[in-house]
């Protein structure tokens, strides 16, 4: 039988805060903790703290024994830099999570699944309730970011709350799990009015009003371990390797010490950073900027620019939303790119770069359409020796050949393709805006299956862990579904 961890309508006339507080309070049956922590907020004398408390639940964490099964790291976007968060399982998993776990879990502010979008609008629905990025899979918990606000950490097994923390600013990235810490950022995708009257101006602008942050919270409990704050806001992943690497958008790649939060070093972009998370090969990272519009890549140890490139015709944010994937030496990255034609006014573009020159090795032109919302791009990924991408202006599904480029396939979904794939057991599960999950062959494109899950998918690319798939939603769920009961 399937779990529901948490159900939530929200009242036409309550305050946000107090529905907040009634959420977790009420559904998850108030520990001690949780209640101590609210009160310790309230005699701090913030008001507004009080109103938005962290909550822990340490009855929900998982059994050690069962935590050990799953995967003790996670340190970039999608866990690794081809981009294909798929993990097995040992022989002695409880047959379970072979088989794979059902359930779903709402936070703050969930709609159900089967209605509209808030106001009938995907994005006010995805930019105030949506888990917008894909959720990480460590140690038998589930972590996710919400533009609500909150980090959620779940029981992997049953989607039971184990703790929530608020970090005042919409949570866009994929958190990282490194060292018993927890790593999320937060920002928002808006111009304050100084700040847009200077990118109208063709100025450099800042963008991102309100708290912008890096956290470092205990992986078990939630607390905070420290907080570094950013002119701009902080929606990519970062990326770990001994520091923490991220893009901003104040224009700059920060380098912050994983353990203090500290700054260490801090390298010059010009271009603001929206939603490219940075991917690491060797001593450099890769990332995409906008105004100018630029890909970059930026030498992790002395922070100078190794490499930079651009389009012709790029439209705004149009290299710098995609989140860039690794592999063999190539850098691959999903444009927007005009066309000229006024009814199909735009194309998505995929290129691979030489990592150590920046050369332009392939690049491939997809079908021209519509404007999807906010110029936006898909994640690419790499399985073998195939790049596998979608097309939010098409709603088409490709693979290419990674060395050269040649179209293998190609899938039509029909909807708006911005997440990322996992691939197990040659077949590759997409999300996509329709709120279905396509399975797909691998070998030859084949349309395997598609199964409804309701509500819609935004970029979140999807976890495997055994024989269950983990995926968030821009309707504020995470769900986790057997692979059987995708591709029957």
């Amino acid at each position: 039988m399937q779990n529901i961890s948490s159900s939530f309508q929200m009242p036409v006339k309550r305050p946000i805060a107090q529905l907040l507080t009634l959420l977790v309070l009420s559904c998850f049956g108030g520990s001690a903790w949780a209640q101590t922590t609210t009160a310790e907020q309230a005699q701090s004398g913030d008001p507004v703290a009080a109103e938005f408390p962290d909550q822990y639940f340490p009855q929900n964490l998982p059994d050690p024994a069962i935590a050990a099964l799953f995967p003790q790291t996670w340190t970039t976007y999608a866990a690794n830099p081809g981009r294909n968060a798929v993990f097995a399982l040992s022989g002695n998993a409880p047959e379970s999570l072979r088989k794979g776990v059902s359930w779903k879990f709402a936070g703050a502010g969930a709609i159900p699944l089967d209605g509209p979008p808030l106001d009938n609008n995907f994005s006010t629905t995805a930019y105030n309730i949506g888990m917008p990025v894909g959720v990480s899979v460590v140690n038998g918990i589930v972590y996710e970011g919400s533009d609500n606000g909150y980090t959620y950490a779940l029981n992997a097994l049953n989607g039971k709350l184990i703790w929530a923390h608020y970090g005042w600013n919409m949570t866009m990235s994929n958190p990282l799990v490194v060292d018993g810490r927890v790593f999320v950022s937060t920002g928002n995708a808006y111009f304050n009015y100084a700040n847009t009257m200077l990118y109208v101006k063709g100025k450099r602008p800042t963008r991102g009003p309100g708290l912008n942050t890096m956290y470092a919270l205990d992986a078990k409990t939630g607390k905070k371990l420290w907080a570094y704050h950013f002119p701009g806001e902080a929606m990519p992943t970062a990326v770990y390797e001994g520091f923490l690497y991220i893009g901003t958008g104040d224009g700059h790649v920060y380098k912050l010490d994983a353990v203090t939060g500290k700054l260490d070093m801090t390298t010059d972009l010009v271009s603001f950073v929206s939603m490219s998370s940075p991917v690491l090969a060797g001593d450099d990272l890769f990332l995409g900027g906008t105004n100018p519009n630029y890909f970059y890549a930026v030498n992790k140890k002395t922070g100078d620019i190794a490499w930079k490139i651009t389009l012709p015709k790029l439209v705004a944010t149009g290299i710098g939303d995609c989140t860039p994937a690794y592999a063999e030496g190539l850098v691959i990255q999903e444009a927007t790119v005009e066309t000229g034609d006024k009814e199909k006014p735009v194309a998505n573009v995929l290129l691979a770069m030489d990592a150590l020159s920046g050369k332009i090795v392939w690049q491939k032109q997809l079908e021209s359409g519509p404007v999807p919302p906010a110029m936006k791009t898909a994640t690419p990924m790499i399985v073998g020796d195939k790049v596998l991408e979608g097309s939010p202006v098409t709603g088409n599904y490709y693979a290419f050949d990674l060395k050269t480029g040649r179209e293998l396939w190609r899938v039509r979904l029909g909807a708006q393709i911005r997440s990322g794939a996992a691939v197990a057991d040659g077949v590759a599960y997409v999300p996509y805006k329709s709120g279905d999950i396509a399975a797909i062959r691998v070998a030859d494109g084949t349309l395997l299956w598609q199964k409804h899950l309701g509500g819609a998918f935004g970029p979140s690319s999807p976890v495997i862990v055994g024989g269950t798939l983990y995926v968030s939603n821009i309707y504020g769920w995470v769900i986790a579904i057997p692979l059987s009961d995708i591709v029957r």
